[in-house]
């Protein structure tokens, strides 16, 4: 299996988003992360 063929499955996604709730990010940085890990583009993260 190559490097590319491997993807992640609802669970894990689910499981993640888990993980980075209770590590205190919000549901939107959860997001931004899957979107980031499936290779769509995360939105800038806006100035301060």
């Amino acid at each position: 299996m190559e490097e590319g063929d491997v993807s992640m499955t609802a669970t894990e996604a689910a499981r993640l988003i888990d993980w980075l709730m209770s590590n205190g990010h919000t549901a939107d940085e959860a997001t931004q992360c899957i979107k980031y890990i499936a290779g769509t583009p995360a939105p800038a993260k806006p100035e301060k």
